[in-house]
Formats: C-alpha cells, structure tokens, sequence
C-alpha cells in the first residue's frame, strides 16, 4: 500500500487560491471598464445638453436630449417591449426609428414611445449665466452591472454616483437679439 505524505493535495488548494484571486482581479477589470464606458457616455450627454442649451432649446427639450444621450447608460428596455433578434436588431426596428418621435412629444406621451429601466436616475444641472462659456453637468447613479454581489464586499453601495461636465461657448444670446 502507498503511505500518504502530508502534504498531499497542498498543490490543489494553492491553484484554488489562485484561481479565485485571478477571477477576483478579471472580474474587477470588467466593472472597472464598464464605469470607464458609463463617464465617457455621461460626458457625451453633458455635451449634447450644454449644445441644447447653447442653442436656446428650453429645458423640457435639453432634459429629453440628455436623456437620448444617454441610452447607452439607461439600462433595460422598458418601453418598447422586447422582441428577439439581439441588441443590433432591436436598435435597428424598435429604439433608433422612435428616437425623433421622443424627442418631438410631450411629456404625457413620453414613457409610451421610449422608456429604460434607468433614466429616471438621471439628473442635470446648468447654473443660469450670462457668461460667455456655458457649464453643464449630468449626474446618475450607475448601477454595478458586473458581479455587484461579489462587490458588496468592498463597496458598500449597488451604485456609483458619477457625473459628466462639458463647457461649451454659449451663443445664443446673440442670435436671441
């Protein structure tokens, strides 16, 4: 009969330790990019806002424009409802041919032409100048998508508050005139 040594297995449970610390550290990289996606997309709605302001849209007109640059961000598909064919096919038939019916409703029609799970979440704010170069922010919590529940173990929060700044000439006083 063969004698067991002590440490047999001992090679086992080190590959466990390291599998799990190198699935820990994948794992983190894909939060870490999809917040990375979330502020450039948040920045690229600010941009759209502070360009709707600039142009002297009112501010139920900014509001929708941010809100359409921020898709990407919004979460689940509410309103139309979801058909298969994959996330290409549904921008394609249902989300991108709406997007000019959105932006030309009132509010009472809104949630019935276009809606996501997150918009709501959405905030912007624009202090009221007379300055040359107008400051606009878009706020939202940014839901941890990615194993948020191995997260809780060091992020207390199922959300990362974030924010995206642009600054842009603000021109329409002078065609206002």
């Amino acid at each position: 009969m063969a004698q067991s040594h002590p440490c047999e297995g001992q090679a086992l449970i080190e590959s466990c330790i390291v599998i799990g610390v190198i699935c820990l550290l994948l794992m983190g990289l894909f939060q870490l990019a999809q917040l990375f996606m979330a502020q450039e997309i948040l920045d690229y709605s600010a941009g759209r806002g502070a360009r709707a302001k600039s142009v002297g849209f009112n501010d139920f007109m900014v509001w929708k424009t941010i809100r359409i640059g921020a898709i990407a961000n919004a979460g689940a598909l509410i309103v139309p409802a979801r058909t298969g064919g994959g996330p290409w096919a549904q921008w394609v038939s249902q989300e991108s041919p709406r997007i000019p019916h959105y932006l030309q409703s009132e509010i009472w029609q809104l949630n019935a032409i276009l809606n996501y799970e997150q918009w709501e979440s959405i905030s912007w704010y624009s202090p009221a100048s007379d300055a040359d170069i107008l400051h606009f922010e878009v706020s939202q919590d940014v839901p941890l998508m990615f194993f948020s529940n191995v997260f809780k173990a060091f992020f207390s929060a199922s959300h990362v508050p974030m924010q995206g700044v642009a600054d842009i000439e603000n021109h329409y006083p002078l065609y206002l005139q």
